[in-house]
């Protein structure tokens, strides 16, 4: 693809500025002095409050949060967590490695979240936890799975990586009983990596520190190494920039099939058949004070992502082929991407490209399709076997103008009069 100066829309942005991003490299070079762990301490409080729960904990990535957490539990060897079948296969593949037993239950079409009126049918004398995921900032139906966990005395651990700030029935996600969040590229809330805990429940919170005891920090080079990667990001995302570089490759890769890139956007699987060492790390200072940063204006970013999703919503009203994410009637969907299902995704996807727009494939999939998972299926899954494959995210993040989001309606409209 040639090179193409006009401006293009990457699915994602870093909200940190840069000079934000700046004096946390500088912070690498001359260490904020945390000796006693205050500056933790005060995110982790903060954080806390922040989602409405009594402690909160901080963890190298979210995939670690829900490993550990899973662990404090103390369930034992076999025992059975419910999952949704069209999700993130990460969730899937901590449950197998904390040495449990993953049961899906098929997924609501429209919401693409767990489908509640089947959860009680695959609830067995060995089960023991729920983990529903808010899919792209929709919240999950959590009145109604936490109806069904008190009536099981079942534990419920949020999957919350793409739905910080969220709420449901005025109750913000990872406060109805576990919470675990994400802070890498992609999420509303970005800290360089890092992830999160929340709970009410001091027991469980007190078996997390002492998991915690013997975790180690992360190096100044491997410091380094994650803040000058998020730096690159913030420029190369930019849609100025965006077409100078990493566009015309992510084409390549999402267009023609360039395997060469593969490691660049193909998302990693490793195997996880022992727990990596990057688990006992911990957040290091730069990103423990940024995201004190963050705190105070996820909200008002998060909005600005509801009122484009508004635009896209109105201006894609008329278009009966695809399918568009809204809100619940008890619960705010934070939009963090907008994922709209079209069986002919494929086809709109390429036309967005050829039209500078960044539209990414979803990265949840029909996970009990997988190989590495198919022994845990017991059924068909329908709704996650359409959704399958078949759902594209448009950009929607508050650095866009309304403008900006005109544009993009305009081309997936265009499209479709191409198709009449």
């Amino acid at each position: 693809m040639l090179l193409n100066l006009k401006p293009h829309y990457a699915r994602a942005w870093i909200d940190l500025t840069p000079g934000e991003m700046l004096w946390a490299l500088g912070k690498i070079i001359d260490p904020i002095k945390e000796n006693d762990g205050s500056l933790k301490r005060s995110f982790e409080t903060e954080f806390a409050c922040f989602i409405g729960t009594q402690a909160a904990m901080t963890f190298s990535n979210c995939r670690s949060a829900l490993y550990f957490s899973l662990k404090a539990l103390e369930f034992n060897e076999g025992d059975e967590i419910i999952l949704p079948a069209f999700s993130f296969w990460v969730d899937t593949a901590m449950v197998l490695l904390a040495g449990l037993k993953p049961v899906f239950v098929d997924v609501d079409f429209k919401t693409m979240n767990i489908d509640t009126n089947k959860i009680t049918q695959k609830i067995t004398s060995r089960t023991r936890a729920i983990i529903p995921t808010h899919l792209n900032g929709r919240i999950a139906d959590m009145h109604g799975i936490m109806e069904i966990a008190k009536k099981h005395t079942l534990r419920v651990i949020e999957d919350c990586a793409r739905a910080c700030g969220g709420f449901f029935g005025g109750q913000r996600a990872g406060a109805f009983d576990i919470g675990v969040f994400s802070f890498g590229y992609g999420k509303s809330f970005y800290g360089f990596g890092g992830g999160m805990v929340t709970s009410n429940d001091g027991v469980f919170i007190k078996k997390l520190q002492a998991i915690k005891k013997n975790f180690f920090q992360y190096g100044r080079k491997e410091k380094a190494a994650k803040l000058l990667k998020g730096m690159v990001l913030k420029f190369l995302t930019n849609k100025h920039a965006f077409g100078w570089f990493l566009f015309p490759k992510t084409y390549d890769y999402q267009l023609l099939g360039e395997k060469k890139y593969q490691d660049w956007f193909k998302y990693q699987m490793p195997p996880y058949n022992e727990v990596p060492k990057e688990f006992q790390t911990d957040m290091f200072d730069a990103q423990l004070a940024l995201g004190r940063k963050q705190l105070k204006r996820i909200d008002q970013t998060n909005e600005k992502r509801i009122e484009h999703a508004k635009i896209l919503n109105r201006e894609l009203q008329h278009i009966t082929e695809i399918v568009r994410p809204q809100n619940s009637e008890n619960g705010d969907n934070v939009f963090v991407h907008y994922a709209i299902y079209y069986q002919g995704k494929d086809e709109l996807q390429k036309y967005l490209f050829q039209n500078r727009i960044d539209a990414q494939d979803e990265s949840a999939m029909c996970v009990p399709s997988f190989k590495r998972f198919i022994n845990f299926a017991l059924e068909p899954y329908t709704s996650a076997g359409k959704l399958n494959g078949k759902v594209l995210f448009l950009p929607t993040h508050p650095n866009l103008t309304y403008d900006d989001i005109l544009y993009v309606a305009d081309r997936v409209k265009q499209f479709f009069r191409g198709k009449k």
